[in-house]
């Protein structure tokens, strides 16, 4: 019995552990937030996010609250390459939930880029949405890197 309980057990961790990274051929983290980070540049750099994007047969709004501080500058730098269908990026000054939000930049001006900023002052948080397009057969996966730096 346990001769057959190891290689058994062997297989169903190996598995799980494939399935895992199945995505992160296509996200190498460390490769979208070098670049990102060379367009950062005067600006010094404050933090990074992964977001990982699920496609489904929906349209879909992904948000990420990004905290600041008043009195400081910033730069947001967005590297959209490992995404398998073009996102449209949306910064708000409040959350989806708030009336009179205002809308303060899109990258759908951007057009197809897969690298863009945006620079924000005098603001204690921005809201990224990531409008998600439907995808027509199954989902699939990618994921974006925004960086913030501060000058």
């Amino acid at each position: 019995m346990k001769k057959i309980i190891k290689p058994l057990f062997s297989v169903v961790i190996i598995s799980m552990l494939m399935a895992f990274q199945g995505g992160d051929v296509l996200c190498n983290s460390k490769e979208l937030k070098d670049k990102a980070k060379e367009a950062l540049d005067p600006f010094k750099y404050d933090s990074a996010e992964l977001t990982r994007i699920m496609y489904k047969k929906k349209e879909s709004i992904k948000e990420v609250e990004v905290p600041l501080f008043i009195g400081e500058k910033y730069r947001i730098v967005f590297e959209m390459e490992a995404l398998p269908k073009q996102v449209e990026v949306q910064i708000y000054n409040k959350d989806k939930d708030s009336k009179n939000r205002k809308l303060l930049f899109s990258s759908k001006e951007m057009g197809d880029k897969k690298e863009f900023h945006f620079e924000v002052s005098k603001t204690r948080h921005v809201y990224v949405d990531y409008v998600v397009p439907p995808m027509e057969e199954g989902s699939y996966n990618g994921c974006a890197v925004f960086m913030v730096g501060y000058k």
